[in-house]
């Protein structure tokens, strides 16, 4: 598990530095660097249901005692709440700072939840 999951973060973080060079070059290049901290805003939210996600699913396979849909919920739960809090934050904030953020969790989670398909699919 651990060989895969270096494998992953190695790719994640090429795509990662990639679209942040891309987005953070358009964003200076429109005079707004001020924004690339909401970019990263939305990378960490997005790692962190990459994360709570991937250490849910490490748990329910390590414990065969049950309770996996339980534990699939409150994780579901937990990763709303996430989202909602600094989604929330965000748009107090401005509406650039929301869009922002939000591109940051979609390139963030949609490269994550590629790799991981991709990852997977190459397996078979």
């Amino acid at each position: 598990m651990k060989e895969v999951l270096s494998v992953f973060i190695r790719r994640l973080a090429g795509g990662l530095a990639a679209a942040s060079l891309m987005v953070g070059s358009l964003l200076l290049a429109r005079d707004e660097a001020d924004l690339i901290g909401a970019l990263l805003l939305g990378y960490l939210a997005a790692l962190v249901f990459v994360w709570n996600m991937a250490w849910r699913l490490w748990r329910i396979a390590a414990v065969p005692t049950g309770g996996a849909k339980k534990q699939m919920l409150w994780g579901l739960v937990l990763r709303m709440m996430v989202l909602l809090l600094i989604l929330l934050t965000a748009v107090n904030i401005s509406a650039q700072v929301f869009g922002v953020t939000v591109l940051g969790f979609l390139i963030c989670y949609g490269l994550s939840i590629f790799l991981l398909i991709h990852m997977n699919h190459g397996k078979e």
